[in-house]
């Protein structure tokens, strides 16, 4: 994995913006000193998506039917036999498509790749509402 975990290098420029509760108004409980309040909604929480995960998901427009699904499945935490049985197909086709799906979207693990499924899949749900 390219930087380490210190530096901030593992991150990608990619964030999610989650407006937090604004400050209470007053004087400072620990050094009396007054709040100064931030314009627009208030203080924002920033979360990052790890950069294997980023690049993924703008990869993941590459994938045919058929590893979409698989990759789909994979989000939701399905083993390779669950898959088959799901899909119709064998064991054996179910691993050949998550290793392309892994090579791919350059991922490391299936476990990276149900990550960036479920998030795919959740942004899908958040914009159909």
């Amino acid at each position: 994995m390219a930087g380490n975990l210190t530096d901030g290098s593992h991150l990608a420029g990619y964030s999610w913006r989650v407006p937090l509760p604004p400050a209470a108004s007053g004087p400072c409980p620990d050094c009396g000193k007054r709040r100064i309040q931030e314009p627009g909604p208030g203080p924002v929480l920033r979360a990052a998506i790890p950069q294997p995960i980023a690049a993924a998901l703008l990869a993941a427009r590459t994938l045919s039917a058929r590893e979409r699904a698989v990759f789909d499945w994979l989000g939701q935490g399905y083993d390779n036999r669950s898959i088959a049985r799901e899909m119709n197909i064998s064991e054996r086709t179910v691993k050949r498509h998550v290793t392309v799906i892994l090579s791919k979207l350059r991922l490391e693990s299936r476990l990276q790749a149900g990550l960036a499924a479920l998030i795919i899949s959740s942004a899908s749900n958040a914009s159909a509402e």
